[in-house]
C-alpha cells in the first residue's frame, strides 16, 4: 500500500472529487458572546464549539473532508 503523507502547503494532497463531496456537510461558523467559544455547526446536525480559533478552523476543514468519507461506510 502507497500512502503519501505531506505538509501543509496543499502539494500532493489526493483531491476528492466532486461527485463525492455531499451537500449535506456544509460547516457553517460564528462566536457565541454569551458562551464566549467559537461555534461550528454542519447542515449534517454535527456542532462543536472551542475557546481556540485555530482547532475551530482544523474541526471545520477536517469535518468537511472526513464526513462524506464516513457516510460513506455506514454507521
Amino acid at each position: 500500500m502507497n500512502i503519501r503523507f505531506s505538509a501543509r502547503g496543499g502539494h500532493g494532497q489526493p483531491q476528492i472529487p466532486v461527485s463525492r463531496l455531499l451537500p449535506s456537510h456544509h460547516v457553517t461558523s460564528g462566536f457565541s458572546y454569551a458562551l464566549c467559544r467559537f461555534t461550528l455547526d454542519c447542515s449534517c446536525g454535527a456542532h462543536t464549539d472551542t475557546t481556540y480559533i485555530d482547532e475551530a478552523l482544523e474541526w471545520g476543514e477536517m469535518h468537511e473532508l472526513l464526513a462524506p468519507l464516513a457516510d460513506e461506510l455506514g454507521t
